[in-house]
Formats: structure tokens, sequence, C-alpha cells
């Protein structure tokens, strides 16, 4: 419905743009052929009107020439010997000259001249005098005796230059000088509001004669070199109308000029030739005058134009207008229907949710009721069997593996709303892919121990082995995925884990793992569906394979939250494929078996039996030990290590660091059949577990075994090194946990069980337990006994009447010294980053979290005693 109003919005919108777009390309197209017609128009009327100032200039200069001739004819026919005789014929031949304000004047070979009004004086434009006899030469100049006046020359060379009788002086050139006064009357470009400039120029461009008003327009002598860098918006460029000059044609162009005070304005020029004096006229005009009457038709063309527009533009509107209550009433019935969908739909789903609802409460009563009935009938059988050790034992083992199966379901129910909720973040962290996958096959080869299944890793060599990224969580996807093929594929199957580099580009490279089996497969129909909360192909699938349906869900969200793409093919009684694709970002500073930094830990002389089947490991964890001063023995297999440990005298080993996953005998076995050798050693030599199986049933599988501590990997050389130092010391054996006799211990838990619990482990121990049901008892124990009275305090954080979050804060802002010394534990369920994250913002040191395991309380503790 949203988005059927967003259309019912937008089309009009749309509808009535086009409109305007139309209408703006209509009118711009018809204006600028409106500007082109009426710049034709203007520079039609300019270069018109210049061509007639042009005819009347040659008019005029073509008079001037013929009454030259004339004057120097009479000059001719009279034989003039003396200097007044030649002052009397200059004065009579101005008689029919046409201005009487003009001047005949003859230039003798010195320069120096002789006006017809009886004056001498210097010529100063020597310069001019080089001229040929036929030609003339036009000019504009100030007389020496008339510096008040500008006259217009038009000079010649004398055919019979005349020699005066005292031989010394050569009349060679004649001119008549027109006062410019007189010529303006005939060179008048009034009538255009006194902007109308005109200039006489020759055929360099340098001015002649030039008709101005009060104010000059354009200075210089050199008019064409003046406007050379003014901005041209029609009729060509400068160059072009500069060609058409010298060539003799007339043209106009129109350009824009910018006066002293900063103003623009569009200005036409046009020129016209002068024929009789190989001049030019150039006539300069602004277009606001000289298109006066046209720039009105533009004007009231302009608002015809918005008129019609506005008028078309508003049919538009009111065909839309139309157009959209005719929809609208269409609309409504539509959304009438569609809301009546909605509503069934929306019922629909309502009854969907309902059952899954009640589907989810039925499979998860079924799958959490499975292992709590064997928890309480195995309760009930140990309690009427008290006497019956081997019985007892028996009751016991089961109840924890019904324990560790009810915490995997909660696990997996936890998880599923974490990521729902959108808590889940991707951790970025340097590791090993090569690691990575022989931990997950370790892992998987260990639950084909007792099955006829043969798991087949295809690993091509990886160029960028060493990544930044997500471990935990992809390990997590590959081993959901085996998991399942180990539990869907029948003895006698294969199961296949293949990983291949793909691509590398900006330091990221793309890895695909295949993971396929032989198993039953799955239906096609069921596919679609594979990766939905709680989906099971059917019912006998819950019963036949245990589960919540919420694994490959899970796997999916991981696969999501790392960018990655996951695709599925099976066939039903065939097997099924997974094909995973991921960018990861490539760890730029890693090295092959980068060598751990100086850890202060003396491990000199420690005689280690190493048993690991992988030989990269093998490699790895011995380079490790040996940097460390320890001597290794390696074994690669269980069988090797029992062989090894009993035919070798006591004290030949003080340590065993052992992996749980390997051929012909695996770490548990060896280990339980190490401590029951009949030898003083057997039950005392620590024995280290260092494999992939990080899980809490993992770790409780090799504490039952015998093992004192679990490592998984991929290893943290830290905490290896630590671990093992705390089994070796060079003065002598001590057992860890004899170093914590006498630690004196505030613990505090409301539940009474789990303080009974912690306290029996901690007493075992030889420590000094005082507990507390809340954290108001704990402030209160701590501030009633003097400094020294507690070594370290062990507290839940959900209490009544005070959390621990609040009582960790109240004793850090205590005054006393040990208030904010003295070590506070977390010791809760809460087991998510944000809680880690509260815990140490109130103040406490560590976290140690629920179900407790003895080995986590003991390193902790060690800690605080070292």
């Amino acid at each position: 419905m949203e988005n059927g109003r967003k259309k019912f919005i937008i089309w009009p919108v749309i509808t009535f743009a086009v409109a305007v777009i139309i209408l703006g390309i209509i009118s711009t197209n018809y204006f600028s052929f409106l500007e082109t017609q009426l710049f034709e128009e203007r520079k039609n009327y300019i270069e018109e009107f210049t061509g007639k100032t042009a005819e009347i200039m040659d008019g005029v200069i073509s008079s001037s020439w013929q009454q030259l001739l004339a004057c120097e004819h009479i000059i001719d026919i009279e034989e003039i010997t003396s200097q007044d005789q030649l002052f009397d014929v200059l004065a009579s031949t101005s008689d029919f000259i046409d201005e009487n304000s003009s001047l005949v004047i003859a230039i003798d070979k010195s320069a120096d001249y002789y006006s017809s009004d009886g004056e001498t004086g210097s010529w100063s434009y020597k310069e001019h005098l080089e001229i040929e006899t036929d030609k003339m030469r036009l000019m504009a100049v100030k007389l020496p005796h008339k510096t008040d006046m500008f006259y217009f020359f038009c000079l010649k060379k004398m055919e019979n230059p005349i020699l005066l009788q005292d031989g010394r002086k050569e009349i060679t050139h004649l001119a008549i000088a027109v006062d410019l006064e007189k010529m303006k009357d005939k060179f008048s470009v009034k009538g255009f509001g006194n902007r109308c400039y005109g200039y006489l120029v020759n055929e360099d461009g340098r001015r002649l004669y030039e008709y101005n008003y009060e104010e000059d327009f354009i200075e210089g002598d050199n008019i064409l070199n003046a406007f050379n860098n003014l901005e041209v918006i029609n009729g060509g460029t400068y160059e072009n109308f500069l060609k058409e000059l010298k060539q003799g044609n007339s043209s106009a162009l129109e350009f824009v000029y910018e006066d002293e005070t900063g103003k623009r304005e569009n200005w036409f020029v046009a020129n016209a030739v002068i024929t009789s004096a190989d001049g030019h006229i150039l006539l300069f005009m602004p277009t606001s005058v000289l298109g006066a009457s046209s720039s009105m038709l533009l004007e009231r063309t302009l608002r015809f134009f918005i008129l019609v527009s506005v008028v078309f533009l508003a049919l538009v509107v009111i065909i839309i207008v139309v157009i959209m209550i005719s929809k609208a009433n269409k609309k409504l019935m539509y959304q009438k229907d569609e809301t009546n969908k909605m509503l069934l739909t929306a019922a629909e789903e309502a009854n969907s949710a309902n059952q899954a609802k009640s589907d989810f409460l039925s499979h998860m009563s079924h799958d959490i009721r499975t292992p709590i009935n064997g928890i309480m009938g195995m309760t009930d059988i140990a309690l009427k069997n008290i006497n019956n050790q081997d019985k007892v034992l028996d009751c016991l083992n089961k109840i924890s593996g019904s324990s560790q199966h009810l915490l995997g379901l909660i696990n997996d129910v936890l998880d599923m709303s974490r990521i729902e909720s959108g808590k889940t973040k991707v951790n970025y962290e340097r590791f090993d892919i090569r690691m990575c996958i022989d931990n997950c096959v370790s892992i998987i080869g260990g639950q084909l121990v007792t099955r006829d299944i043969e798991l087949i890793k295809e690993v091509e060599e990886f160029k960028h082995p060493h990544l930044i990224g997500d471990e935990l969580h992809l390990r997590q996807v590959f081993i959901n995925i085996l998991g399942n093929s180990v539990k869907f594929t029948q003895d006698g199957g294969k199961i296949y884990f293949k990983a291949r580099e793909v691509e590398y580009k900006d330091e990221r490279v793309l890895f695909q793992f295949e993971l396929a089996d032989t198993g039953i497969g799955m239906k096609e129909e069921f596919l679609p569906h594979l990766f939905d909360p709680f989906a099971q192909e059917d019912d006998g699938m819950r019963t036949t394979y245990k589960g919540t349906g919420l694994g490959m869900s899970i796997t999916k969200k991981f696969i999501d939250l790392m960018g990655g793409t996951i695709e599925v093919k099976s066939k039903y009684n065939v097997g099924t494929k997974f094909v995973i694709e991921i960018w990861m970002d490539v760890d730029q500073n890693a090295k092959e078996n980068d060598p751990k930094a100086d850890m202060h830990i003396d491990l000199t002389g420690m005689k280690v039996l190493l048993v690991e089947d992988i030989e990269l490991n093998m490699e790895i964890a011995r380079c490790i030990l040996e940097e460390e001063g320890a001597v290794v023995t390696p074994a690669m297999n269980g069988q090797e290590a029992v062989d090894a440990f009993s035919s070798n005298p006591e004290g030949t080993f003080d340590m065993i660091v052992m992996d749980i996953m390997m051929p012909v005998m695996d770490g548990i076995t060896a280990t339980k059949i190490i401590r029951k050798m009949e030898r003083p050693d057997a039950k005392t030599i620590p024995i280290v577990a260092m494999t992939a199986n990080a899980y809490d049933e993992d770790i409780r599988k090799t504490r039952e075994a015998g093992m004192n501590a679990h490592l998984s990997k991929p290893i943290d050389v830290d905490v290896v090194l630590r671990t093992l130092a705390g089994f070796y010391s060079t003065s002598g054996k001590e057992p860890k946990e004899a170093k914590l006799a006498g630690m004196k211990i505030l613990l505090a838990d409301d539940v009474d069980l789990n303080l009974e619990i912690a306290k029996t482990i901690l007493e075992e121990w030889n420590t000094v337990v005082t507990t507390a049901t809340n954290g108001k008892e704990v402030v209160d124990l701590f501030s009633g006994n003097q400094e020294g009275t507690f070594d370290v305090i062990l507290m839940d954080v959900h209490m009544p009447v005070m959390d621990g979050l609040k009582a960790a804060k109240t004793i850090r802002a205590m005054k006393r010294p040990d208030a904010a010394q003295i070590p506070i534990f977390a010791m809760t369920a809460d087991v998510y980053e944000e809680d880690i994250r509260e815990t140490k913002e109130a103040g406490m040191n560590g976290h140690l979290k629920k179900p407790l395991h003895a080995e986590e309380i003991l390193w902790a503790l060690l800690e605080v005693k070292h």
C-alpha cells in the first residue's frame, strides 16, 4: 500500500516535471532563434548605417581631393618666384574651397609650411611627407600657429615642385586643412541618445578621426587593438572581424564592454570601407540603443510566452488533478480490497506465529524434558543404590552427560536469541586458517572414532594463510555442518572437507570451503526451509537424531555476519554439499613461526613428552617449548605416548602435553591408561590437554580422564607457558594446589547449592573460606574487618538486597588502602561481552563463568597468589 501511495504521488509530479521540461526546451529553442534573428536584424541595420556614413565621408574626402588637385593646377600655371607671391596664390586658391575656415598650405623640402592665411611654421609630421605623387594622405593634426584647433588634412606630393628665386626653398607638398568642427556636421552620427561613436581609421587601425561626445569611449591611437581583448558574444570572432576589415568587406559583431566603474554592457561595432582614402569607418553603438524597438518586442514576446506557459501548466495541473481524482476513487476500492486481504494475511500470520510458538514450546519441551528425565531418573537410581559405588558412578556419569546435552540445547537457544537481537558481533583477531581447519578436522575425527566413516580433507596450498577475522564463529560454522554430516551419514559413508584460496585483492582474500557427505540427504521441498529456526525435515528426525533444529539457522546467521555466502545442494538418500565463500582480511604483519617474545618464564630443563599427530602443530608447539629451554620428546599418537612413559624410569618426564583426537589411540584413552599404571609417578605427573575440542563437555571429559589442565587450539603462547610453568619448578616439585594453602577467601552466592559447590572446591585446596549470601553481607564483612583479613573476593553478580556490581563499586569507593587493591572476581552465569564489560567497569579484576570449572578458579587464584 505504501508503494502504491508513493506511485500515486510520484506520477503526477513526473508528468508535471516532463511538461515543464518540454516547455523549457521549446522556450530555450524559440528564444535562441529569436536572439539570432534579432542579432541579424541589428547587424544589418548598423552595417547599413555605417555604409551610409562611409559614403558621406567618401564624398567629403573625394571633394577635398578634387579641390587639392585644382589648387595644384592653379599653382602650376602661376609663375611663382618669391615667398610673397606664394602667399598671394595660396590666398587666392582658398577662396573657392567649400569651407571658409579651411586653409591651403604649401610645404617645402625643409618641412617648413606656408599657409593661405599668411602664416608660416615648421611641419612636425615629416614622416607623413613620404608619399607618392598620385597618393593622398589623410590625418587630423594641429598647426603650430593655430594650436586651439584640429584640422583634417588632405596631403599630396606635388608633381612639379616650385623653386623660389633665392634657390634655397623648394615647395614639394600641397595640403588642404579643413576645420574638424565643420567636418562634424558632415560626419554627424547623432540621434542615438548621444551614444554612437564613430572612428575614421587607416587599414592598420590607427585613428585618423573620431566623432565622440563629452566622454571618450575608446582611447588610444589604434582602435582595433583597443578592443582586441573584449568578450565577443555574437557575430564570430575578433580575428574574423579583422580579416573582413583587411579584405575590404563590411562586417559587424556584438561584444561586452566594461567601463571604469565595472559596469558591463553589450555593444555593437561595424566597419565600412572608404574607397577614396584606403581607410575604414568604425561605428560603436550599445545594443540597448540599437535594438530599442526590438527589445520592446522581445519583452512583450517574453510576457506573452510566460502567460501562455502559465495557462499551459495550469491545464496540465487540471488534467492531472482530474486523473488523480479518478484514480483515487479506483484506488479507494483497491485499497479496501487490499485491506481485507491484509487483515486476512495478518490473521493467518498470527495463527502461524501462534502455531510456531506452540511447535517451539512443544519441541523444546520434548528436547529439554528428555535430558531432565535422565538426570532425575539417574538421581533416583543412585539414591536407591547409595552403597553400590559402581552403580552410583555409572549414574553420575549419565547425569553428567545429560547435563551437558541440556546445556548444549540452552546454549543453542541463547545463541539464536543473541543473533536475532543483534548482540552477536564479529571479532577481528589474528589466526591461521590452516590451524583452524586442522582443529575442526581433529574435532570431527574424534567423533568418528567409533564410526566407520571416512573423513577426506582436500586443502590446497594457501598463499595467504595468516588472516584477521572471526575464527571462533568460522570454526563453529564448520563444526555445525560437519557435525550434521557425522550425524546423518551411515557407516561406510564419506565426509569431504575441501578448501581453496580463490582470489586476492586489496589486502583481502576470498576463500571457498566445500563440505560434503554421502549421507541421507534432504528432500528438495525442505531445502528452502533449511536455515529456518527449529526447522527439521520431519518428526521422525527429531527422535532419531537429537537436536533443536537451530544449528543450521545459527550457521547461516554467522556467515551473514561475516559477510559470506552459503549455498546447499542435496539429494535424498544420496548426500549433501555446502559451498561457503567468505572474504577475509590478510594479516600483513604475520610471520611463519613468529617467535614469542620473552615471557620471563623459566622452563629450562623441563622434560616434556609432547603428543601430537599433526606435524605442523607438533613443529609449532615444539619450537615454542624448546625456545623456553624445555627438552621435548615427540610422540605421534596416544599409543606411542603410553609406550614412551611406561618404558622409561620414573623422572624421565616432568610433563605430558597431549592432543585428544589422534589415530591408533586418542588422548583420553592414553591418559586413562597412564593413570592406572602401578608406578608412583603415574598418578602425579601433570598431563595437559592441548586440543581444538574447546567446549565445556570436552573440558569435562579431559578432567574425568585424569588430565590436569586444558589448552585450546589455536594455542595462545602466553597461556601455554603460564600453564606449564604452574606445574614446573626448578627448585623442586610442588603441586600447584598447595600454593593456595592458607589463602583467605570471601565467597558470596545467594544460591545455597552453588555456594556449597564453590566452598567445597576451595576448601579442598586448604584455603580459608568465609561465606556471604548477598552483596550487603560482603560489604559489611569487608568493612567490619581489618586490612589483610581477606586475600580475594569471589562474588556472584545477581543477588538479593545488593547485587555484586554495586557491592564491588561500594568496596572500591571505601577510604582504606586495601579497598582499591583487593582482587574481586565475578562468579556468574552472565557470560556475554557486555556482561564482562560491566564487571570490569564496576572494578572487578576477573570473570569466572558458571557452570564453574575448578581449573579456571585455580588459575585465577594462582594469578592472585603470584
